[in-house]
């Protein structure tokens, strides 16, 4: 599954692994969130949308899952 998380990093050029030097924090918990498998927290969300340069409301929903990408722009094929 394509999350907009995802999206914005292949956007970037940045790998998750840069992601998380970034943003500190659990490795896995923040993993499991880009991979739409987990909520993020507050002050994740907050950390990922500035590393990202990106909306927090534009990469998360209200309850903190990351939001899936259009099935147009998920596929690369």
């Amino acid at each position: 599954m394509m999350t907009m998380v995802k999206k914005a990093l292949g956007e970037k050029g940045m790998s998750v692994h840069r992601l998380h030097q970034l943003v500190k924090g659990n490795r896995s918990m923040l993993y499991e969130a880009v991979n739409g498998r987990r909520r993020a927290t507050g002050p994740l969300r907050e950390r990922i949308a500035a590393a990202l340069e990106a909306d927090e409301a534009a990469l998360f929903d209200a309850n903190g899952m990351a939001r899936v990408a259009d099935q147009d722009t998920a596929k690369a094929d």
